[in-house]
């Protein structure tokens, strides 16, 4: 299994800069509103803000554009955006959130590949000359280093984060003797990345720019919502982590991981059954049985599970509704799901229960199967 954590991976090229940058390949998302060349903008400071619904760092990033558009009107700056979306989720949020920028929206990922972008949110910045100064993540972008591009500073631009290597053990670690070992396990510092390496009954894990939190949801396969965190404070750090036993050995790898990551941090983790509030999981209505191959995939405000159980969709809701829920559905086979998420705007997916497969979600309080981690004595 490759997980990610929930934030949008960022990356990009620097093979562009200094440059004059792609065109906008994308569609625009009013048709009267096409991208005509980067020499149609030269005089002007243009910030290009690649973002999408369905990427939740991504959303505050618009409507602090639409300030910026309105604080700086008048000046020799433009600004316009480049979703990977779908134009009718795209026009759902602005007509939502009321806001009115120029906006190119693509389902393939032109326009994003010929600048060298492959996650979000990320902002580029094209210099009044028609040359690229930079591509940063969107958070860098502020009043104040607008204000200095307009004054002509060409004030560096803090770098993206890299690509997390899920297996950096194997591809970036050399042993002197060219032998590598059967048994090892290996936790140290880095900075950026994001995600984990395993398949169920392997004998290796693996995982890159992961802090406390991710290393223990990999090391005891839960989730965040099901750890109850009671320590004073959490190390700010970022980790790289790889555990590898021998063959046969299969069954000792997590726990193995789970020594350690309790040796290195001085904590203790005990499984507790808590009362929580939780969300029950219920069904008005009989649904068809699948007959589709087994998919399940969270991908650009969509989630896909075909030929999975109720209990498989409950498992996966907590990650979009941020609260664990519970199958009461009653329904005993397998199925498929198709609906829509967007992360500041849950009523989507519920919406999407209801109408396709008439699932409700009610609160309530029920014990729990939680893990709680408490300091070392």
């Amino acid at each position: 299994m490759r997980s990610y954590l929930p934030w949008c991976f960022l990356l990009a090229s620097i093979g562009l800069l200094g440059q004059t940058p792609p065109p906008i390949l994308a569609p625009p998302l009013k048709s009267d509103k096409q991208f005509q060349g980067w020499q149609h903008l030269k005089g002007q400071i243009v910030v290009v803000d690649f973002w999408a619904t369905w990427c939740p760092p991504c959303l505050p990033g618009l409507e602090k554009l639409q300030r910026f558009e309105r604080q700086f009107a008048g000046q020799p700056i433009a600004f316009l955006t480049v979703a990977r979306d779908e134009p009718n989720r795209v026009r759902k949020y602005f007509d939502e959130k009321g806001l009115d920028l120029l906006t190119f929206v693509e389902d393939d990922s032109r326009t994003f590949e010929s600048w060298g972008v492959y996650g979000l949110p990320v902002v580029g910045i094209v210099l009044a000359d028609g040359s690229l100064l930079g591509i940063t993540p969107g958070e860098n972008l502020t009043a104040e280093l607008i204000e200095d591009l307009l004054s002509g500073k060409r004030p560096p631009l803090p770098p993206i984060y890299r690509e997390p290597n899920l297996e950096w053990d194997r591809d970036e670690v050399e042993w002197r003797d060219g032998v590598k070992p059967e048994f090892h396990v290996v936790i140290k510092p880095t900075n950026g990345g994001g995600g984990y390496l395993y398949q169920p009954g392997s004998n290796r894990i693996s995982g890159d720019g992961v802090n406390l939190v991710n290393l223990i949801t990999a090391a005891w396969q839960t989730d965040y919502f099901h750890i109850d965190l009671r320590l004073p404070q959490t190390p700010d750090k970022l980790y790289r982590y790889a555990v590898v036993v021998p063959k046969g050995r299969e069954p000792a790898l997590l726990p193995t991981l789970q020594d350690a990551v309790q040796r290195l941090f001085a904590i203790t983790a005990d499984w507790q059954e808590l009362e929580r509030e939780v969300l029950l999981l219920k069904s008005s209505k009989t649904l068809e049985q699948s007959s589709s191959q087994e998919v399940l995939t969270f991908m650009r405000g969509n989630i896909t599970l075909k030929r999975q159980p109720a209990a498989r969709l409950a498992a996966t809701l907590p990650n979009f509704l941020k609260k664990i829920v519970i199958d009461e559905t009653g329904l005993p086979g397998q199925y498929d799901f198709t609906l829509q998420y967007r992360s500041d705007s849950p009523e989507i997916l519920l919406d999407d229960l209801r109408s396709k497969y008439g699932l409700t979600l009610l609160p309530a309080k029920r014990r729990v199967r939680m893990l709680v981690i408490k300091p070392e004595n």
